[in-house]
């Protein structure tokens, strides 16, 4: 029996199956998209390298999830190198890159795999419409309107229909994961950030401490003494759906005050957080834009370093 043709298959690594992999098979599916993902294709007692190379020769294009976790395996590199090389000798593009971290993270990965510098990749941000919506240009580009709208396209009767945005409802474990993931992002780079100022300047050092998981201390001094010095959490006084931020002179354990909040929100289509609007800086950012884990990051990293110049 011949394996039937698929739209994509996923390259990635275990770690990244359930934060990412998972909910983007669920997303493609909803979309309309088949996928060949290992978890559903590989049974018990199944030879693993059969089924991955008829997964490979059987799908239009494979999606590979960049992370810190795929540069630290053997198998999923594998896989990557398997389908360049067959990119290289058809010059057809199959391989469509997703990068998955901090900044610095995405450019070390790009250090490892300079062959993607040319090429055009997507970040994960956790907002899977855009990663949906660029497939599905990929997949079917004459379904694009003159608005440059993607739309469905009836194979049987050629009609172009603009799909409208249906509202999507988060779960408490949806908001949970992205709060969880997107600590991780801000906790790295304001690691990064430390680091990178202490070597600009002479005269400044750093000190980054993490309490548990979900809580961390940054200090910057300057000539020695402290210029500034914050405790970065998860939860709030009024939710735990929250990324909190205090400065200042404050109890390593006591989390009863706060100087901002950024509260996991959603605008009916993906999730983001949303600033308290207790710091100045805040005006600059669009209250009806939502921010990611990356611009949630350089929001705190700015209210930190604010009245340093």
């Amino acid at each position: 029996m011949s394996n039937p043709m698929r739209d994509i298959f996923i390259c990635h690594a275990g770690e990244d199956k359930a934060e990412i992999v998972r909910p983007m098979v669920e997303a493609f599916s909803q979309a309309g998209i088949s996928c060949w993902y290992d978890e559903a294709e590989i049974r018990w007692g199944d030879s693993i390298t059969k089924k991955v190379n008829e997964g490979l020769a059987s799908s239009t294009y494979v999606v590979v999830v960049f992370s810190s976790a795929f540069v630290q395996n053997n198998w999923p590199q594998r896989e990557l190198n398997a389908v360049l090389n067959q990119e290289a000798s058809t010059g057809e593009v199959k391989v469509l890159p997703l990068l998955v971290g901090s900044g610095e993270e995405k450019k070390q990965i790009l250090k490892q795999f300079p062959l993607l510098n040319d090429k055009r990749y997507l970040p994960w941000d956790g907002d899977l419409r855009n990663i949906v919506n660029a497939l599905l240009i990929r997949l079917h580009p004459e379904t694009i309107t003159a608005s440059g709208q993607s739309s469905a396209a009836s194979p049987a009767l050629g009609l172009r229909v603009p799909l409208p945005k249906i509202k999507k409802k988060f779960s408490q474990r949806d908001k949970d994961m992205f709060l969880r993931n997107s600590f991780i992002v801000v906790k790295k780079y304001f690691q990064n950030a430390l680091q990178m100022l202490s070597s600009q300047y002479q005269e400044v050092e750093t000190d980054f401490a993490e309490v548990h998981n979900f809580k961390f201390l940054a200090t910057i001094y300057v000539r020695g003494e402290v210029a500034n010095r914050c405790k970065i959490w998860i939860g709030g006084l009024s939710s735990s759906d929250s990324i909190t931020y205090q400065a200042g002179q404050f109890a390593i354990e006591g989390d009863n005050s706060f100087n901002d909040m950024l509260s996991v929100s959603d605008d009916e289509q993906s999730l983001g957080f949303r600033p308290s609007g207790m710091w100045f800086g805040s005006q600059q950012h669009d209250r009806e834009q939502l921010l990611t884990a990356e611009h949630a990051a350089e929001y705190l990293w700015q209210r930190f370093t604010d009245n340093l110049g």
